[in-house]
């Protein structure tokens, strides 16, 4: 599987999904190819002289004793050119490393990210999805070789993030924020405090943090600080301590938010 489109857009997101939904938890390995960028690199994936083992062979071997699952090759484009000739160049549902060791791929997904094409996507702005298609599968065709392109079987191209799906990134992120947030006052009160959202809080949230270059990218940084932020004040500030069992955050004036204690029941 190949996944193109700009950064930001969900491509790793959607590989984790189908992992998930497909082996269940565990079932992927990952590789950033950025980390094998330089040829002295290589070889601590691939493999080397003397029978040295990579770590590609632990990831595969590790992938087939769990019964399958997705191996992933994000941001292609960064690796080192042999990187991709060696990860590509599957013959029979095998792949041989360096060392010569032959590593059985059967059962076995491989997904490859890219980024090839964002910078022209962004600036090509609202288009058509066929246009947007088409031009980022040009742009991957020239970036791959024909034999290689011809290897996979399924193309998926991310366009830009509608608001409603920025805002369903918004909400996914918030929600684990404030959970892990709850369960760390939990522990330093000594009873369970429960945080609460307002309704306006996302929208808020989802217009700071996307980024029409990077996409939802920056959101995760952004949800992060302001709820931080926001519980930090009241703690300072003495609105938020042991016997607070319940707290708001709400959008403030200006930028940010703020958070203050639940006196009653607040409705969503």
């Amino acid at each position: 599987m190949l996944l193109l489109g700009p950064t930001g857009t969900g491509k790793t997101r959607a590989v984790k999904e189908a992992s998930a939904y497909l082996y269940g938890p565990g079932a992927l390995a990952r590789i950033d190819a950025a980390e094998f960028a330089s040829a002295e690199r290589v070889p601590l994936l691939l493999g080397g002289s003397h029978g040295h083992e990579g770590l590609l062979s632990g990831l595969v071997g590790s992938l087939g004793r769990s019964g399958g699952g997705i191996l992933l090759l994000d941001e292609i484009e960064k690796a080192h050119p042999s990187v991709a000739d060696h990860l590509l160049g599957i013959e029979d549902g095998s792949v041989t490393t360096a060392s010569g060791r032959r590593l059985d791929l059967s059962g076995l997904h491989l997904a490859v990210t890219s980024n090839v094409g964002s910078a022209g996507a962004v600036e090509m702005g609202e288009v058509s999805p066929a246009s947007l298609r088409r031009y980022v599968e040009q742009e991957a065709s020239a970036q791959f070789r024909p034999e290689v392109f011809a290897r996979f079987t399924a193309v998926l191209v991310f366009g830009h993030l509608s608001r409603d799906v920025q805002l369903d990134v918004c909400r996914q992120m918030l929600d684990d924020e404030v959970a892990f947030q709850a369960g760390r006052l939990s522990e330093a009160f000594g009873h369970p405090h429960e945080i609460r959202v307002s309704p306006e809080v996302c929208g808020r949230l989802a217009g700071e943090g996307w980024h029409r270059r990077l996409g939802a990218r920056p959101m995760r940084n952004v949800v992060e600080r302001r709820v931080r932020e926001a519980l930090v004040g009241a703690r300072l500030a003495g609105a938020l301590g042991p016997g607070v069992r319940a707290s708001v955050l709400a959008a403030a004036r200006g930028e940010g938010l703020r958070a203050h204690v639940a006196r009653s029941p607040v409705l969503l």
